[in-house]
């Protein structure tokens, strides 16, 4: 089946040319393939297509995050033991770098919706406490943690991460709350008494969002963590609680970022200070991807799934914007479209200027068990398009 793609722009602006530059810069896509395979699979689809690649795979802060991160910079792993959402007992990573001396913790490794069946995804039962514990062994060894906050299956406000790092959460008689709080008890808290040491936090945040609001944690991230329309509701009521605790002259809840991770950015930008970054800002720093789209022809990226959270700090549109910076053309391919992917084409205002769907090219089963086959051949097709229309 010839592949089709979402608009009939001709393809004009790439050239048939043996000499032509094309860099390969995928995120991971959920449950079926990482950001390095993905970009080995479309460079050996631009490979067979005659032209040059360069495999720069990315993240933003979510899943994938330390791997890029190693793979770039170098380092080593601990494994160590720490309780997942639901308190379990599993096995998580942590990444250390030499230069700069840093531990690279992702939440989704102890807090993530991907460890939790689909009947398990319950934000008003889910803590982050495992991801603290995480923070706490790291801190034993360095004064810095990066923390790569995306995927997570909490909304918490951080205050699990808190709890583990020694902080005291209080009740309304002055007890401390003993089990690990999350996103349903966190109106139990009246006061919180911070750690008296903890290492100095940054956050990698793969959207720019705030704690509260229909673009805030609970309303846009809820739903995708098991929130029906009234846990949401519930959820952004408790959060609001939460910043009147921790930030009651309200300066702090307004900062971009603080909704990632189920407002574990806002509860640790408030409580110790942490820094909240873009997370594939810092990713696309340290793979000195500025730098390597230089002479390129053609920028190829690629996720799990396009929709309005595109164009919101994740990866690909963060990426595609860089590149047009350069006057670099951008092509996307994913898993599937999501609401909203329309937004993402240059036509509409967007960053790019063809989307490939693996779903609607190869359909759901090949897309999800052999995606780097798609990928390599969506990868292909757009090079070997030439002056054709896709």
């Amino acid at each position: 089946m010839p592949i089709q793609s979402r608009n009939t722009t001709p393809l004009s602006l790439i050239a048939s040319n043996t000499e032509m530059k094309i860099v390969c810069a995928p995120d991971s896509f959920k449950e079926s393939i990482l950001a390095p395979q993905a970009a080995e699979a479309m460079a050996r689809g631009v490979e067979l297509a005659g032209a040059t690649a360069d495999r720069c795979p990315i993240a933003d802060g979510g899943e994938g995050t330390m791997n890029v991160l190693l793979g770039a910079r170098g380092g080593r792993r601990l494994h160590v033991r720490t309780i997942d959402p639901i308190g379990r007992t599993i096995e998580a990573e942590i990444g250390f770098l030499e230069s700069p001396r840093l531990a690279i913790i992702e939440m989704a490794a102890a807090s993530g919706l991907g460890l939790l069946k689909l009947d398990e995804r319950r934000p008003l039962e889910t803590t982050s406490f495992g991801t603290g514990q995480l923070i706490a062994i790291a801190s034993r060894e360095v004064d810095h943690v990066l923390l790569a906050a995306g995927g997570t299956a909490t909304v918490d406000g951080g205050c699990g991460i808190l709890q583990a790092l020694g902080a005291r959460c209080l009740d309304s008689i002055g007890q401390p709350i003993e089990d690990p709080i999350n996103g349903g008890t966190l109106t139990r808290l009246a006061s919180i008494e911070l750690p008296l040491g903890y290492p100095t936090i940054d956050i990698a945040a793969d959207v720019v969002v705030p704690l509260l609001g229909q673009h805030g944690a609970a309303h846009m991230f809820g739903p995708q963590k098991g929130a029906d329309e009234q846990t949401v509701e519930q959820l952004e009521a408790n959060l609001l609680h939460l910043a009147d605790i921790l930030d009651p002259d309200g300066t702090k809840r307004q900062i971009q970022g603080g909704g990632a991770a189920g407002g574990a950015g806002f509860g640790l930008h408030a409580a110790l200070d942490a820094r909240i970054q873009s997370g594939i800002e810092y990713v696309l720093e340290a793979v000195r991807f500025n730098e390597r789209i230089q002479d390129a022809d053609m920028l190829i990226v690629g996720e799990g799934c396009m929709d309005t959270q595109t164009l919101l700090g994740k990866a690909c549109g963060v990426t595609a914007n860089h590149a047009a910076r350069h006057g670099i053309n951008s092509f996307a391919i994913c898993g599937k479209l999501g609401n909203g992917w329309q937004a993402a084409l240059a036509e509409n205002g967007g960053p790019f200027q063809k989307i490939l769907s693996l779903t609607d090219q190869f359909g759901e089963d090949r897309a999800l068990h052999e995606t780097a086959e798609c990928l390599q051949e969506a990868a292909k097709f757009l090079i070997t398009a030439g002056q054709s229309q896709l």
